[in-house]
């Protein structure tokens, strides 16, 4: 799409996801996409929500990240596996009104991956720390999903002052009540986040999300590919985080920032039961239970997420 055809905030997402959509319609081709189709779907999809690349350099990582708007600033972190593409579909009502910035965590996307780094929760978060203080803004507001949940815990216990509301998205960092299919399979010796196929991919999606959205044939090939080559990363990485001192739970009441929770009742990764536990935990907590939804709102039902998001925000918004 060219850049004097980018569509106002409130479509822009519609027409990203038709775009999708449409693609995902057509007759799968025989032979993979080249890479560079891929990237030029996936820029055409972040000019349609208004939103630009760029990447910094943070204690030897480089870190890309999405941004757009202007206004009170909100970083959006994504999950574990995932990428900073993950919020797009679901920023165009904040971008109405606020910077919205979604950075690849270290390790994740195309952010660099370093094996000498130790990935523990709270090595990470002082990473994402230091990224948003280059943001040049005063008190942020935080949302993150799953993994990246988890961070933003962390760095609201941390940094109080830094940070004017928090969204909790499905969010990791506390010992499960009632454990996951997914906490069974680790405790069982498995890590599902390692693929040893591409074919295990679809399985795979199906098990994170309970409402798979639409993917063509060949930008879910090519992300399968990607997910098996990271197979070594995403060990390293998950073992420096199964950690007892980065549970969270007795922590949770020395969070300041006003707080949402807002959680998919069919998650198979990070048990509802955990929502409960936030809720309780942190002081004046809200607590959004979305019906038929899996670990991941902001794939699933992306205009909910954006109205939610939009809705809280705004109310701590100072403009």
């Amino acid at each position: 799409m060219p850049r004097a055809a980018i569509p106002l905030p409130s479509r822009g997402v519609i027409s990203s996801r038709r775009l999708i959509r449409a693609l995902a319609r057509a007759p799968a081709l025989p032979v993979p996409l080249p890479v560079r189709a891929i990237d030029a779907l996936l820029a055409a999809r972040r000019r349609a929500a208004g939103l630009r690349r760029a990447s910094i350099e943070i204690d030897g990582f480089t870190l890309p990240y999405l941004a757009g708007g202007t206004g009170e600033t909100v970083v959006l972190l994504h999950g574990f596996g995932d990428n900073k593409d993950s919020f797009v579909d679901a920023v165009h009502r904040l971008r109405e009104r606020h910077r919205v910035v979604l950075p690849d965590l270290p390790g994740f996307g195309e952010a660099s991956y370093r094996d000498d780094f130790d990935y523990r929760l709270a090595n990470m978060a002082e990473v994402l720390h230091r990224f948003i203080a280059t943001l040049g803004d005063g008190p942020v507001h935080l949302v993150g999903n799953s993994l990246g949940g988890a961070i933003a815990t962390r760095l609201a216990i941390d940094h109080p002052q830094s940070f004017a509301s928090l969204t909790l998205v499905d969010a990791a960092g506390v010992v499960m009540p009632t454990p996951s299919p997914l906490q069974r399979r680790i405790d069982a010796g498995e890590n599902p986040f390692v693929l040893q196929h591409e074919s295990e991919y679809d399985a795979w999606i199906a098990f994170v999300l309970q409402r798979v959205p639409p993917m063509p044939w060949g930008v879910r090939r090519h992300f399968a590919r990607q997910f098996v080559a990271r197979a070594p990363i995403h060990g390293k990485i998950l073992d420096d985080l199964l950690r007892p001192d980065d549970d969270l739970t007795h922590e949770l009441g020395r969070v300041r920032a006003p707080t949402m929770v807002i959680w998919g009742s069919e998650d198979r990764l990070v048990d509802v039961s955990v929502a409960h536990v936030l809720h309780a935990g942190i002081r004046d907590a809200r607590l959004v239970l979305l019906h038929d939804v899996g670990h991941c709102p902001q794939y699933e039902v992306p205009d909910r997420t954006a109205e939610l998001l939009a809705s809280f925000v705004g109310e701590y918004s100072v403009g």
